[in-house]
């Protein structure tokens, strides 16, 4: 049994440590194509409320830092983790380098720059409509991935409603300056963390300029391959782009 809050997790390879995050509906297991052990300790979780962690509320992105924060310093690790997140897990890992020492960041396809959505979006992703609304919008973000690993996406993926809205909370309650308030802090990273930030769908032209007034010395780069899942797209690749990166 995983004590209440802890978070399910796998840790593989040798050298320094790094925490990899899955997408939100996903689990550890989504990175099991991405062979990061090559070079790293590989902490992989799942977040609270999928896989194998406890679905025991409240879920955020602030509750998922301390997770995180909480399983590290139970394996006494003496070094700060490198920490790769993808999709929310991106939002998470710039959160948690935020709180915590931290040897750098990637993070794969997340835009930082958010705002409220509108009440229409809301209404579907609290409402009956859930289901057909998060299967739509995960398909609007497949781009050049290869069917394949979109069939077996869909197939792991869990839907799960009441884990979903909990974690897009910030965007579905909270007004404007509440959002900026919360962006602001958790993109407040100490200038000396290396950031990253690989896209492999289109942040907007002026993204790349917004990233860098917030983090100083982030680096946003796009993917060879045109999806929200680059690092299942071309995982060697990936894999010595990471490396790279934090070497």
């Amino acid at each position: 049994m995983v004590p209440n809050n802890h978070l399910a997790h796998e840790l593989d390879g040798t050298g320094p440590l790094l925490v990899a995050v899955h997408g939100i509906t996903e689990n550890r297991s989504f990175w099991n194509l991405v062979h990061l052990q090559q070079h790293f300790r590989v902490l992989s979780v799942d977040l609270r409320g999928h896989g194998d962690s406890p679905r025991t509320g409240p879920y955020g992105i602030d509750e998922s830092v301390e997770d995180i924060h909480r399983l590290i310093e139970s394996l006494g690790e003496d070094q700060p983790p490198f920490i790769v997140g993808h999709s929310l897990g991106g939002v998470i890992a710039t959160a948690y380098a935020a709180c915590y020492p931290t040897r750098g960041v990637v993070n794969v396809d997340q835009s930082l720059q958010v705002g409220p959505l509108p009440a229409e979006i809301a209404a579907a992703v609290r409402g009956e409509g859930f289901a057909d609304f998060t299967r739509t919008v995960f398909a609007s973000l497949y781009g050049e991935l290869d069917p394949a690993l979109v069939a077996d996406i869909e197939r792991r993926r869990v839907l799960d409603q009441e884990v979903f809205s909990g974690f897009w909370t910030p965007l579905l309650d909270w007004d404007a300056d509440t959002l900026a308030a919360w962006s602001q802090r958790t993109t407040s990273l100490p200038p000396d963390v290396p950031y990253l930030s690989l896209h492999g769908t289109d942040p907007g032209e002026h993204y790349a300029g917004w990233l860098t007034d917030r983090i100083p010395g982030a680096v946003a780069e796009q993917t060879p391959t045109r999806t929200h899942y680059p690092h299942l797209a071309q995982p060697e690749w990936f894999v010595s782009r990471v490396h790279q990166f934090f070497s």
